[in-house]
């Protein structure tokens, strides 16, 4: 590769920029003819920061645009063909250029993280979708991934890296960050100001009253109690009574139930519910099973919040409204073999006031293996139970440890059978997480009732926000916790094909990390990697140092992670 340098003596501007493009098919379609594509890469613009990608990690979002190609819901406009697309969305950078407008915040060999959901602008873009992402030597980056130049960088989606963390676990930090954010407050809590509000009275609700400051611009009634009414009357900016449920029409952003059975009216209305929209019960739910789609839990974050009343504003007490796993209880991961629900598993494990117990799901006998070797001396360490099982053994497991259910379930299966499934091993105050994404128009039926008689918890989240990737950074930094335990495999550039191929196969159980900067580095499991030191199979900072370092090229500084 030739280059020029900058007025930072250590380190090169690239002249050519290799990448692997996907333009639809499957694996076989990475590149063109197998092989990377090299193309000229002028210097940045005066609004540019141009960024060497030092590691990059494969994520199960990339695979799923492997599988789907062209019919993925988010390239239904975009032609592959024409217009591929440069995955990986998982990286570690380095700074070796900058433009004139932001020579004032970032110089060259600053080492950054980067958040790849960009949002605040007229429409959400996602880097390794809708922008060139990690599956390259270098990345360009614009005002739309490092903020207002003339701002004090707060709305960044780039972040530092301390130059000590390996560029393996940094790429990493984005994974993680978006299991952080499942457990992170990720839907409303209160009503909201300026909404739409639709209340509904049922039989047993006369009793409620709400004496919430909140004003919302529109207040739907259909049966209401009269303290609701004339809370509605006084706060929203216009009011509008219906005679019947069956009248109602529209997207609401709250909806208010008042009374001792919501099943029926709860069915009917969660589809009026808009994005972001919440759902408030008041009064004896009961256990009766309501129809619910959890891809708009997880995708749209639907909110559920409940009391017994009658005061309604007791539902959105924190108290009730916890999303963090519950210290000694019992928390179960469905799906924890993959390289996600491994990360639910690290994590409870690695808190310091966490669930007492963790078990763990799987249908493959070596991920079984797998969990066992890699989480059980954390286990161990912290005090923990660790219980890794086959699925089909779930259930006499559960009745033996957790007879009265499970203080908290994330479901990282994309399965709305495994949804409803896991809402039956909750305890009665339970949290059910839906960290995975089903298909749009699968419902499962939940005992959603439950949120108001029991304090029940039904959430779903994806992706996450660099305030999740900054916790998990701090946690990595200030505690005793090596996320580096959950890379299994590491590649060269060239190697990107068959890095690919092997999760989507899914011969992993763990991530592999991508080191564009070491081209012919094979594909290679770290159990059977030699490292520095007769260190056993897992990767350190000390052995990607010895990696960059035997393949250095002339010119090339040293690793940025050093």
């Amino acid at each position: 590769m030739g280059s020029a340098m900058t007025d930072e003596p250590d380190f090169a501007l690239p002249v050519f920029n290799r990448f692997w493009p996907f333009q639809g098919g499957g694996v076989r379609d990475l590149g063109v003819a197998g092989r990377p594509v090299e193309q000229e890469f002028p210097p940045p613009g005066d609004d540019e920061v141009i960024a060497r990608i030092d590691a990059a990690c494969i994520c199960s979002s990339d695979v799923k645009i492997i599988r789907m190609g062209a019919s993925h819901p988010l390239f239904q406009a975009r032609d592959l063909a024409s217009e591929p697309v440069v995955l990986g969305h998982e990286m570690a950078l380095t700074v070796v250029a900058v433009g004139a407008r932001w020579k004032h915040r970032y110089r060259s060999g600053d080492r950054l993280g980067l958040q790849p959901a960009l949002t605040g602008g007229p429409k959400r873009l996602v880097v390794g979708m809708d922008l060139p992402g990690a599956m390259a030597e270098y990345i360009r980056l614009d005002g739309r991934v490092l903020g207002d130049s003339d701002g004090a960088g707060s709305d960044a989606f780039v972040f530092p890296l301390p130059q000590g963390m390996s560029s393996a676990a940094a790429a990493l930090l984005e994974p993680y960050s978006c299991v952080e954010a499942a457990y992170r407050p990720n839907s409303r809590t209160d009503l909201k100001a300026g909404g739409r509000m639709l209340v509904v009275g049922l039989p047993g609700g006369a009793a409620m009253h709400l004496s919430s400051e909140c004003r919302p611009a529109e207040a739907v009634l259909v049966a209401a109690p009269a303290a609701l009414a004339e809370w509605a009357g006084a706060r929203a900016g216009a009011v509008r009574e219906l005679a019947r449920l069956e009248d109602v029409d529209g997207a609401f952003d709250d909806i208010v139930l008042c009374g001792d059975d919501f099943a029926e009216a709860m069915a009917a209305l969660i589809p009026h519910l808009a994005p972001g929209g919440m759902m408030t019960l008041a009064g004896r739910g009961g256990d009766d099973p309501v129809p619910v789609d959890p891809a708009r839990i997880h995708y749209q974050s639907l909110s559920f919040v409940g009391t017994p009343g009658p005061e309604i504003g007791a539902a959105f007490d924190p108290a009730r409204n916890r999303f963090e796993l519950r210290p000694g209880g019992v928390a179960l991961v469905l799906g924890a073999g993959g390289a996600m629900g491994r990360i639910h598993v690290h994590r409870a494990l690695e808190m310091a006031d966490g669930p007492a117990t963790v078990i763990a799901t799987t249908r493959q006998a070596h991920r079984i293996e797998a969990l066992e070797r890699d989480f059980g001396a954390i286990a161990e360490r912290r005090g923990r139970r660790l219980i890794v099982v086959a699925e089909d053994r779930l259930p006499a497991t559960l009745a033996g440890i957790a007879p009265q259910g499970c203080d908290d379930i994330a479901v990282v299966a994309p399965d709305a059978a495994v949804v409803e499934r896991a809402a039956g091993w909750m305890k009665p105050d339970g949290m059910l997480v839906i960290f995975a994404g089903t298909a749009y128009g699968q419902p499962c039926r939940l005992p959603l009732g439950r949120v108001a008689s029991a304090g029940a918890r039904f959430t779903g989240s994806t992706g996450s926000a660099v305030a999740d990737q900054l916790a998990v950074l701090a946690r990595v930094t200030e505690a005793d916790f090596d996320i580096l335990g959950n890379l299994e495999a590491v590649a060269g550039f060239d190697a990107v094909p068959e890095a690919f191929a092997a999760v989507t196969e899914g011969r992993l159980s763990g991530k592999v990390a991508i080191f564009p900067g070491v081209p012919d580095l094979p594909f290679t499991l770290l159990r059977d990697a030699e490292k520095p030191g007769g260190e056993s199979a897992k990767w350190s900072l000390a052995a990607e140092q010895a990696l960059h370092s035997k393949n250095r090229k002339p010119g090339q500084p040293e690793s940025s992670s050093s």
